[in-house]
Parts: structure tokens; sequence; C-alpha cells
């Protein structure tokens, strides 16, 4: 006797992979020493392990992130939706006095799936109440730490690639990498679709200044912050950081940094905003044009930052993808459970 089931493909579960002989157990021996060494690293520098709500009445706000809506056994949507950050319940707890803070755990995302990306993954999120440079120090000195750990070296092999982690990773500023490598500025929509073309990637005259934007990261960026290893993009366009404070030099910048290893976007993050009308603005105008569709605004959020965010900053990063660079994988399927 079967049981009835849909038209669904059967995933390839990590069972069947393990029971198979195509996964190594090993594989997730390693990624629960790497969980274990992140929550050491955390704890011996002072900081307290936050459990944050999973379902929330109100999403997380992002342009270019999907939260997974909760619907009950009948199909009927419920109020809830799962997060894509814990940021909002973690900024409420800074704003409460919690001092430095971490989590380390589940998310949810829709419309993801590839080589990197997954529609449930772990995620490491943590704030310190210092500058921005503290918390990008963070990323050098655990991922250093873990790789000794790991494979007793202070380097991560990827294929032919050596990347070397006991020195600073490389600063480079995200403007100046799109004028060196596509003559543009980067926050001008047809100086990038000139760009582009000029490098043979046709993109079409109904992509929209994100579109053209991400494209440029993802086919012209990312390739060279291959070539450093290890290094931080730095200053993004401040209409793409919903909680990232503005430069005050250049306030169509944002304070705000992605680190790559081996061209692979690992890690997010940047000072926050702490002033809340400003933040109030920024969340109605994204709940208004995400998806085209409102989203509803978490007043608490707002209240909380009323109530005094301290200046912090943080970060967060794909435990996933860093289990994968660390045990010289190309797919995170290999490193997680599915």
């Amino acid at each position: 006797m079967t049981l009835d089931t849909d038209d669904t493909p059967r995933r390839d579960e990590t069972w069947r992979r393990l029971a198979e002989g195509r996964m190594s157990w090993e594989s997730l021996r390693a990624r629960a020493l790497i969980i274990e060494e992140i929550r050491r690293y955390f704890r011996e520098n002072g900081f307290l392990e936050v459990d944050t709500p999973v379902a929330s009445p109100f999403p997380n706000l992002d342009p270019n992130i999907y939260p997974v809506r909760v619907e009950d056994a009948s199909g009927k949507k419920t109020r809830l939706y799962l997060h894509t950050s814990p940021e909002p319940a973690m900024k409420k707890l800074l704003a409460a006095g919690s001092g430095d803070i971490f989590y380390l755990g589940k998310v949810f995302r829709d419309r993801e799936g590839s080589p990197l990306h997954s529609h449930e993954f772990t995620m490491l999120e943590w704030y310190r109440l210092e500058p921005m440079e503290s918390v990008m120090r963070d990323v050098e000195e655990l991922i250093r730490h873990l790789a000794l750990k790991i494979s007793k070296a202070t380097a991560i092999s990827r294929g032919e690639n050596i990347i070397p982690l006991n020195q600073p990773w490389k600063r480079l500023e995200l403007s100046d990498i799109f004028r060196k490598l596509l003559g543009t500025n980067m926050s001008d929509a047809e100086e990038l679709r000139a760009g582009l073309t000029r490098l043979g990637a046709r993109p079409g005259k109904d992509e929209s200044w994100d579109d053209l934007f991400f494209r440029a990261c993802i086919e012209v960026v990312e390739p060279e912050a291959a070539r450093f290893g290890a290094c931080f993009l730095t200053g993004f366009p401040a209409t793409l950081g919903a909680m990232a404070r503005r430069r005050t030099s250049a306030p169509e910048i944002s304070d705000r940094f992605e680190g790559y290893l081996d061209g692979v976007e690992l890690v997010n993050g940047y000072q926050e905003l702490t002033d809340p009308k400003e933040q109030e603005a920024r969340l109605l105008e994204l709940s208004r044009r995400h998806s085209g569709s409102t989203l509803p605004v978490d007043q608490s959020f707002l209240d909380a930052l009323g109530h005094g965010l301290p200046d912090c900053s943080g970060a967060a990063l794909g435990v996933d993808r860093l289990v994968m660079l660390l045990l010289g994988k190309n797919n995170i399927a290999d490193v997680m459970y599915i």
C-alpha cells in the first residue's frame, strides 16, 4: 500500500543520499563542530545568544526578499509569516538594553533555489554596540578560527585556489569597482544599461535600475571579487539598505558591506539606522512597493526604535555557505539537512 501524493517532484533528501553513499557523514559531523565553535566564539566574546520568534504577523520588509506566509491545513492563509531574518526582533532587544547579542538558527525565504540558495537555511546574525569595522573584524577572526579548527590551516582551499585567512580582508569600495569595470555611476540606470551593453550583456529596455544593478553585481562585480579571495565590498546604494545608516558625507550611500570568499557572497552587514522617523518612512515606502502589494509594518518595532536603539552595527552570515566553503564543497546541499 502506498500513500496518495501530489505531483511534486521527490526531493533528494539527505537521508537518501547518506543511505546510498552519495553524501558523507563526515560533512555533517564537521557541520556540527562548526556550529559548536561559532557559539563558543560569541560566548567567549561576551555575547548573549537570543532565540527570537520564527513566526510573526509582520514580515521582514526587503524589496528583493520574499517572506513565506503560513497557511493552515485547509490552505487558508493565516496572519503569520516565517521570518526571513531575526533582525526586527533582535533590535527590539537591543533597544531594551540587551547589549551585544547573536542568533544562530533557521530562517525562511520564498523563491530561493540554487546550489547556493535554499528556502530554509541556517543564519548567524549578531550585533555589537560598536562601529561597523568591529563587525567586519568578527567576520575575519571567526572564519580564521573555524578554518583552524576544521583543517588546521589559516587558509581555505577551493579547487586550485588557496585563500589565505591570516591577514585582513581586502576592502573594495563598490562605486570604484563599478567605475573600473563598467565605466559607470552605479546609481544611474541608463549608464548601467550602456555599461552592461558594452560588455555584451544585452540588458532589456524594460529592466529597472534594481534589475540592472543586481545584474551588474552578479555578472561583473562578483567575478572580480573572486580575484581577491577574501574581500569586503563597501558603500552600497542607500535605497538597498532599508535599515542601514546613510553616510553623512554621501547620503545616497549607506554604511554597508558584503563579505565574499572566492566570489561567494557570505555575509551582509551595516551600521544600523537608529533614527525612528527615518526608519518609519523607509519601511512604509518599502511596504507599498514590495512585490506590488502592501505588507504590514510592525508598529512595535517602531516603538522600540523610539524608545532608543543604541549606536550599533550588525551582520548576517549564511552558515550553510560557510560550511560549504570550509569543507571545499560547491553545493550547500552537500553540507545541510534537506
